[in-house]
């Protein structure tokens, strides 16, 4: 799968790369949004990751507007270690970030750290969704 991420902490970055590509997933960080939402992009996602809780753009509102873009039936994957909504609710299910990014449109929320077999079983869902293009 080619899998574009945002997450704007560098070390989580690194991690979530290295991630998607011990699972055998092709990978970019996104960095221009608005080329990625307008088409102009020479990206084309199988499934998208991202962050909730970032300076530049909230996760929540960065959901929505993939949705209404050219990209909108590309699943995404909503994560985050925690943040003012969150207050360490240790059953991310039933947090309120969780089910607003399912709300919105992500296919899957997971807590971070990550673990690979969450990370894998959330990209399944996703091919699940909308297969992989060839």
């Amino acid at each position: 799968m080619r899998v574009l991420f945002k997450e704007d902490d560098p070390m989580t970055a690194r991690t979530l790369e290295r991630q998607l590509r011990k699972l055998g997933h092709a990978t970019e960080r996104i960095t221009d949004i608005e080329a990625l939402l307008s088409g102009n992009s020479e990206l084309e996602p199988d499934v998208i990751i991202t962050d909730i809780f970032m300076p530049d753009i909230e996760g929540l509102e960065f959901i929505r507007m993939i949705k209404r873009s050219p990209l909108g039936d590309v699943p995404i994957i909503a994560i985050s270690g925690g943040g003012t909504y969150m207050g360490g609710i240790p059953n991310v299910e039933g947090s309120f970030v969780a089910k607003a990014a399912v709300t919105f449109g992500a296919v899957r929320f997971l807590r971070k750290p990550l673990s690979l077999e969450e990370l894998q079983d959330a990209l399944d869902a996703c091919a699940q969704v909308r297969p992989p293009k060839a």
